[in-house]
């Protein structure tokens, strides 16, 4: 089991669709470049504000990305699972982070020099292409999630969540979200109040929607959820 204290097994760059296919002497000049860093669950990674001078490549765990108004509130932005890369719109421009970085589980990051990282892209056209859907596909998981908000209340955005997050079971003949995270870190996820979260699940439980079990959560009637996602 890997421990914070000890440093991370060198893990493939190709794994982090950014990089998918690429030429393994890329990667090894990337992998030159970079320097890894391991973070507890809760620990701020950075700052909004502070310099963007590196590639974040989530290589173990998961991170919320968020705001904060002047009185404190968070806004959670998207929640980033491994293998992922993210911090392009700084890398890119050289200007301060436009968000913080949150651990929501001990995670395992390489920060890749921008430097490094823009004299390749400048050299290899393929990596500005991939970088360029990078950002189309981080600006398409935005606009979406802001339509979201506004068009979907939480027991519409909480069952839109489970059924992105379904997959078939073995054991039954119904899928499920996989639930290893708390309800508190299911609501910033979906913009809402851990109450308002718990509210739902029990309506849908009720409704015989869902089966709440103590890591996953069973779709009974997955037809009734996707009515309110309509």
């Amino acid at each position: 089991m890997l421990s914070l204290n000890q440093p991370v097994p060198k893990r493939e760059l190709t794994t982090v669709p950014l990089f998918s296919g690429f030429a393994p002497e890329m990667l090894d000049v990337l992998e030159k470049s970079s320097r890894v860093r391991a973070f507890p669950k809760g620990q701020i990674i950075c700052s909004e504000g502070d310099p963007g001078d590196s590639l974040i490549v989530l290589e173990k765990g998961r991170v919320k990305v968020s705001r904060f108004s002047t009185d404190g509130r968070e806004m959670v932005l998207s929640v980033v699972d491994a293998p992922a890369a993210f911090g392009e719109l700084a890398l890119i421009d050289g200007a301060p982070r436009s968000a913080a970085i949150i651990a929501m589980s001990p995670v395992y990051l390489r920060l890749i020099d921008r430097t490094a990282f823009i004299d390749l892209v400048e050299r290899q056209s393929a990596l500005a292409t991939a970088l360029l859907r990078s950002l189309a596909g981080m600006i398409r998981a935005t606009n979406e999630r802001m339509s979201d908000l506004v068009t979907l209340d939480v027991p519409g955005r909480l069952a839109k969540w489970l059924l992105s997050h379904s997959v078939p079971q073995p054991d039954c003949d119904r899928g499920a979200a996989p639930f290893a995270i708390s309800q508190s870190d299911l609501a910033d996820e979906l913009g809402a109040s851990r109450v308002s979260v718990n509210r739902a699940l029990k309506r849908f439980e009720h409704l015989g929607a869902i089966k709440i079990e103590r890591d996953r959560i069973l779709l009974l009637n997955p037809e009734q959820l996707q009515d309110l996602v309509r």
